[in-house]
């Protein structure tokens, strides 16, 4: 018997490999997506003809910001 990790301290990353590697666990998936869901409450969907360059342009700035803080 195994016992199930402790999903809460796990990375976006580390749970979406565990989900990956244990497709039949559902209290991981749900874990992956909630975690998701918290990091990007309001994700944004591109149509395939629209510019994204400025929205490409803000994530990197925020990622340099979250980077150097």
């Amino acid at each position: 018997m195994s016992t199930q990790p402790d999903f809460s301290s796990m990375t976006s990353r580390e749970l979406l490999t565990y989900v990956l590697d244990h497709r039949e666990d559902q209290e991981a998936l749900y874990a992956y997506l909630d975690k998701r869901h918290a990091e990007n409450p309001n994700p944004r969907e591109y149509e395939p003809d629209e510019d994204v360059s400025a929205a490409i342009a803000e994530h990197l700035r925020a990622q340099q910001l979250k980077d150097s803080g």
